[in-house]
């Protein structure tokens, strides 16, 4: 019940901190439910700073066929729909996790602005508004990795 407002504090670190200790205390599910909790605060926050007032609402799932996505609702009022893959989250610092979660909403913004034109290198410009390219680059070697895959940053980035 104190958790999220824990969440509200601006020191990320103590945050984080607490909230580890937190989710090794509890059962599994109370665990999984904090770090829900706690990613959905960054897309709160990233969402507000990136000016997308549509909800999306976070979930992680053992497995998700693209790691990281985000769904456009099916019902005009429903929210977004967020899913990470847990193996994958679990390998993200919190800079990383910030610049997944951007790239995620950047597909929000631009499905909302210009659902035509959604591309990855758009998402990841607007996402660049909010964290750096750095940050984004770290997230794609990873992804990379965890997937057994390789592409051009170039591609994805820009030069």
């Amino acid at each position: 019940p104190s958790v999220p407002l824990l969440l509200l504090s601006s020191t990320c670190g103590l945050v984080l901190f607490i909230m580890t200790r937190l989710a090794a205390a509890a059962p599994a599910a109370d665990a999984d439910a904090i770090v829900t909790d706690r990613i959905q605060v960054v897309v709160d926050r990233l969402r507000d700073r990136l000016g997308i007032p549509e909800s999306v609402d976070v979930s992680i799932q053992p497995r998700v066929a693209l790691i990281v996505s985000v769904e456009a609702p099916v019902d005009h009022d429903a929210p977004f729909r967020l899913a990470i893959e847990d193996r994958f989250l679990s390998r993200l610092s919190e800079e990383e996790l910030d610049a997944a979660m951007a790239h995620e909403l950047g597909h929000v913004w631009v499905f909302t602005h210009h659902p035509y034109l959604q591309t990855e290198k758009l998402a990841n410009q607007i996402a660049m508004r909010v964290v750096t390219r750095d940050s984004l680059v770290s997230v794609y070697q990873k992804l990379w990795e965890h997937g057994g895959t390789k592409g051009d940053l170039n591609t994805f980035l820009g030069p």
